[in-house]
């Protein structure tokens, strides 16, 4: 068993292909308009979700038609625009709108682990308090909450997260063929920690359990090793489809939707 102590990713060369002056910038170009000619779907659930897969591309001047159920996530050029059916809906109208600062989508880029999210209680007018439990800061950091595939666009820079560090917490990382186990350990109150890669080391295809001590169960990992850092939104968007990535893919979709209910549709 190895056990390896590694420093949380420093600000000056983590993620260096997914910096300001690549990914972020071509990010927030792309926010704007100018990157993405296209409506992309990127999530799709009802019984018209075969002739709207996620991936698929519409002109602006789309229209779409859908049933009763059906519920798609769109997105464009001001952001993400969900669908419900039945209907039939016109892209080049309703409330689209951009639906993520670009301050936002910055940190949710660039982010390092300077500025951490607490786990903590939220009171709202009249409704008892709730736990809200922090959202993974950046589209790359590796939940060791979710499996699944798990697409890595630099492997030098694989950063393991973890959404509960009010105390301290150690993880295993077991090489499911072999029976290798590599042990990280986090200090209290620090969300990241490196992937251990001379320990574990990452290719295409390779597979690891991650079992976390603070975590309700393990979880399988299946890594997909992308040829390039994707250079805006919709090639993010893209690859993450074409891979099967479906995690990440989520956290893109709900860091680009507030939330709020002004860019949802139904007839």
């Amino acid at each position: 068993m190895h056990s390896v102590d590694l420093k949380s990713p420093g600000s000056g060369k983590k993620l260096g292909k997914l910096g300001k002056a690549a990914f972020g910038a071509f990010l927030l170009v792309g926010m704007t308009g100018t990157a993405i000619a296209q409506n992309m779907i990127v999530r799709s659930t009802g019984p018209s979700a075969k002739s709207y897969p996620a991936g698929k591309k519409l002109p602006n001047n789309a229209q779409v038609t859908l049933k009763k159920l059906d519920r798609i996530t769109i997105l464009g050029k001001n952001g993400t625009r969900v669908i419900k059916g039945p209907g039939t809906f016109s892209l080049n109208s309703g409330a689209t709108r951009q639906s993520s600062s670009s301050t936002r989508l910055s940190s949710f880029i660039n982010n390092r682990g300077r500025s951490r999210a607490r786990t903590g209680a939220v009171r709202s007018a009249g409704v008892t308090e709730t736990s809200v439990t922090p959202k993974n800061p950046n589209l790359w950091y590796l939940d060791v909450t979710k499996g699944g595939k798990f697409c890595v666009s630099d492997p030098n820079t694989l950063v393991l997260w973890r959404p509960d560090y009010t105390g301290s917490a150690t993880a295993s990382i077991v090489e499911p063929v072999n029976g290798t186990v590599t042990e990280v350990a986090w200090r209290k109150g620090n969300p990241l920690k490196s992937w251990p890669k001379a320990e574990a080391p990452l290719a295409d295809g390779a597979s690891y359990r991650v079992i976390g001590s603070n975590v309700e169960k393990s979880v399988e990992v299946n890594f997909v090793m992308l040829k390039e850092a994707p250079e805006n939104l919709n090639d993010a968007a893209s690859a993450l489809i074409a891979n099967g990535c479906q995690s990440q893919l989520d956290l893109l979709v709900e860091t680009l939707d507030d939330g709020s209910s002004a860019n949802e549709e139904q007839s």
